[in-house]
């Protein structure tokens, strides 16, 4: 335990940047924190940290260290949690959780009913169209929208499928007309997503299988929330996911465009690090998240 109780004391000074910080942090003196250090390269064999008078440089060493420090310290706060969850405390502690920012409603009713069910549960959510980096990020769950995804690096789970589709707004359909096939696309305003992982084209699934559809963009946006309002505005035609549009469809600000020809289904999926425990808030957040999707895409 004292060893931990030094491991602790050194990630918060390498978090923290200075002994005299993390001595506060932890109630302690400078000086004890410095003690900690040392024993700790005493027994390492390594110096961890150089410092003078004013500063203190983290080595190569010293940041390899602290990586290990962190993973361990983690888990077993964590595991820590788990027990207590267990014994009927009920599950606590932050929920932090990466999705495309075109998932944020969703997400967000998914946590706000999650949290009439254990109020104890805090959500930290981050809303970007990037792969997310779980290390830098601190992140304990990401979900990610693809028509496969494997990654040998992490654990991968489908939450549920929906379907590319297209849509506009019905004021744009009363002036140009409705397309059924993807030859009359070319007659029409179509806006591209300069997001999607499938470049500057529409995934098209043909009889005769998958193929890429380009047309000449009337304009590409790359933010979700501003590609709906361009649709919503009668800008043009724009591809989603039926799981991103169908509350606009309901609210009668988009309506659905079907072709002769479709477009593909894609997986919604959990992803999330390949590490030995897995808090069991985080646990839990999966499977409502899964019965809240799945309740959407009825």
């Amino acid at each position: 335990m004292d060893k931990l109780r030094k491991m602790a004391v050194f990630a918060r000074a390498v978090e923290l940047g200075s002994f005299a910080a993390a001595a506060a942090d932890k109630n302690v003196t400078p000086t004890i924190v410095g003690r900690h250090v040392a024993d700790l390269e005493a027994m390492l064999g390594l110096r961890l940290i150089n410092r003078t008078t004013r500063s203190m440089e983290v080595t190569d060493a010293g940041q390899r260290y602290y990586h290990g420090c962190k993973t361990m310290l983690d888990q077993m706060a964590e595991l820590e949690q788990d027990v207590a969850d267990r014994k009927g405390v009920g599950p606590s502690g932050i929920v932090r959780v990466a999705a495309p920012e075109g998932m944020g409603t969703l997400l967000m009713d998914a946590a706000e009913s999650f949290q009439k069910l254990y109020p104890q549960v805090l959500f930290d959510l981050v809303f970007d169209n990037d792969q997310t980096d779980f290390v830098s990020a601190k992140v304990d769950l990401a979900i990610r929208l693809a028509i496969s995804l494997e990654d040998s690096s992490l654990i991968v789970t489908k939450l549920t499928d929906t379907r590319l589709s297209l849509f506009a707004a019905p004021s744009y359909l009363e002036s140009y007309g409705v397309p059924t096939t993807v030859q009359e696309l070319d007659n029409h305003a179509c806006l591209a997503f300069g997001g999607s992982r499938f470049g500057d084209s529409w995934p098209l699934l043909t009889k005769t299988g998958l193929r890429k559809l380009r047309q000449p963009w009337r304009m590409v946006i790359n933010q979700t929330h501003i590609y709906r309002e361009a649709l919503i505005r009668g800008m043009g035609i724009g591809l989603l996911p039926e799981i991103m549009a169908l509350d606009l469809v309901e609210a009668q600000r988009l309506s659905q465009i079907y072709l002769d020809d479709s477009f593909p289904d894609v997986g919604v999926f959990g992803v999330y690090p390949d590490k030995a425990f897995q808090p069991h808030r985080v646990r839990l957040f999966l499977e409502h998240l899964r019965t809240t999707l799945a309740g959407n895409e009825a």
